[in-house]
């Protein structure tokens, strides 16, 4: 349960608008900014929060259970802190983000973090940005590692793949099947996929039916 200090519990009980929310943001190489919706620059959490950057939250869901929280964020890109060649280098992509409710009227202020999460999607609008907040529950849904494919999952012409640009048959793309590998660029050595793995047919296979099930579809190994 999440504790309020009771002095932050007072200032709220007083119906009065007192209250601003700060964000602070830390960047895939460490550096920390703040931003806030006040009215002017707070210093909150040892940083300094701008104000009149235009950033600031364009909705929120969130659900019960481990389905992932998400809201939106904008702002304008401002030379000394929010610079359009950063978010082009991808320094703000998976920037992880604090939510505060800050009572600015106290001296020092006073705040409750209200959320956190990282940056997913960070997207150029004209002079300004947008970006999707995720909430930490989003990392459930990664794909870490691998996937066990019967199709290749490198892309052609990369390091994994193998395949030189200059290759005759570089124009005419891959589908990424053991068969484009093996006659068409005869790179069967750096095939990324496995065409010979256990298939439904093989688990649904009963003492009746073909002796022989390799999992792999007809066709595949030649």
């Amino acid at each position: 349960m999440r504790h309020v200090p009771e002095t932050l519990q007072a200032a709220l009980e007083t119906g009065v608008t007192r209250l601003c929310t700060c964000w602070i943001v830390t960047r895939s190489d460490g550096d920390r900014f703040g931003f806030t919706d006040h009215d002017r620059d707070l210093d909150w959490q040892g940083v300094t929060c701008r104000a009149g950057t235009g950033f600031g939250a364009t909705g929120c869901a969130a659900e019960a259970g481990l389905a992932p929280d998400q809201a939106g964020l904008l702002g304008a890109f401002d030379d000394g802190v929010l610079r359009a060649g950063d978010l082009e280098a991808g320094l703000w992509s998976g920037a992880r983000v604090e939510t505060w409710r800050v009572d600015w009227s106290a001296d020092p202020p006073e705040g409750l973090k209200t959320g956190q999460g990282e940056l997913g999607e960070v997207r150029r609008v004209d002079a300004r940005f947008e970006a999707e907040l995720l909430g930490l529950s989003h990392r459930l849904s990664r794909v870490t590692g691998r996937v066990f494919a019967r199709r290749c999952d490198a892309v052609l012409g990369d390091e994994r793949c193998g395949v030189a640009g200059d290759h005759p048959a570089f124009a005419l793309g891959c589908d990424q099947s053991f068969a484009t590998c093996r006659d068409r660029f005869s790179n069967t050595l750096d095939f990324r996929g496995f065409p010979y793995m256990v298939g439904n047919d093989v688990l649904q296979a009963s003492p009746a039916s073909e002796t022989v099930r390799d999992g792999g579809s007809r066709g595949l190994g030649g």
